[in-house]
């Protein structure tokens, strides 16, 4: 009977799971709907922070790179930005299979998203790459 019980446990667990995955997609596709009426482009994305990757809904305004999900909501203004480049490789080596990163750094801090191969064009095009500039 323990086991049985367990078993059950179990089973519930993996359903939870997959229906929480269910709608968090759907989370994303709201937020994307949400955005597209006051942004250039909005598109899905996997942020990376450190070794976690969060399913993050992406929109790029005039002024600002969005991102969010249930859990969180951020943005960063362009004009603070120093540097965009697009990589097949995490700032950790690790490469990426089926997209590329964007990466996004402002002062001090990396900000990494892995994009599809589908869009990455499209966003290099909306938010083409460009080095920090050096100070003299």
């Amino acid at each position: 009977m323990a086991w049985l019980s367990i078993a059950a446990g179990i089973i519930v667990g993996m359903l939870s799971w997959n229906l929480y995955r269910r709608f968090a997609t759907d989370r994303i596709a709201e937020f994307n709907t949400r955005r597209r009426a006051t942004s250039q482009f909005v598109g899905r994305g996997e942020l990376v922070d450190g070794n976690r990757h969060l399913d993050v809904a992406l929109a790029l305004t005039p002024s600002s790179f969005i991102y969010e999900n249930g859990d969180m909501q951020a943005s960063l203004d362009l004009d603070r930005v120093e540097a965009i480049e697009y990589d097949t490789e995490l700032v950790t080596g690790v490469a990426v299979a089926g997209g590329k990163v964007l990466r996004l750094r402002c002062h001090i801090n990396t900000f990494e998203f892995v994009l599809r191969n589908d869009v990455v064009e499209r966003w290099s095009t909306l938010l083409p790459p460009r080095s920090a500039a050096v100070a003299v």
